[in-house]
């Protein structure tokens, strides 16, 4: 993780597939024994995603549009299809890199996994790192463009959610985090 929980929808599914490969990881070998084992994980992550990581992802699509897309488009103009597309996404990308990931875990060595998660890291990292100054600004598309009546995220309503679902979204992380390994019987990393 990167520490970008709340993040816009164009690179949450990337976040998301980097979230399936860290909960992989944290399960060590333990998980890919069994089928069993292996089934119960992936049924314990694709719940996270379905009830945690999508529900936060989609708030600030329903709420902030506007910043959710960093004022690159307007989404007034959008298809509802591309926000439930977005959201679709993210639902399936925690379980995708948790699924690609257990297959590649192993005791020895993270390096199969840190390659697997190279990609969406990288590109999620050059999004935000463009994208931040239009990040930091709390505003509706017409306001971003005209430049008026715009306002920092901090101390903003947008800002307040941010941190919010910032904090759910680690405290259930760590929470699957934890029953994964409680599941595999895995010794605790870190």
């Amino acid at each position: 993780m990167i520490g970008c929980d709340h993040v816009p929808a164009p690179i949450a599914p990337l976040i998301g597939f980097m979230l399936g490969v860290f909960l992989a990881w944290t399960t060590g070998e333990q998980l890919s024994r069994t089928a069993d084992a292996a089934a119960r994980g992936l049924l314990l992550v694709a719940l996270f995603s379905l009830l945690v990581f999508a529900p936060v992802s989609a708030y600030f699509v329903a709420f902030s549009a506007d910043w959710s897309y960093a004022y690159l488009v307007d989404p007034a103009r959008l298809p509802s299809v591309v926000d439930m597309g977005f959201v679709l996404l993210d639902v399936v990308s925690v379980p995708a890199g948790f699924a690609v990931a257990t297959r590649r875990v192993s005791a020895r060595s993270t390096a199969p996994l840190l390659k697997l998660a190279a990609v969406p890291a990288a590109a999620a990292l050059a999004f935000l790192l463009v994208a931040s100054p239009r990040l930091a600004i709390d505003a509706s598309y017409a306001q971003f463009h005209g430049d008026f009546g715009t306002r920092s995220v901090a101390g903003s309503p947008l800002g307040f959610a941010l941190i919010w679902m910032s904090g759910v979204l680690v405290l259930a992380v760590t929470m699957t985090a934890r029953t994964l390994r409680q599941l595999g019987g895995a010794p605790r990393r870190g």
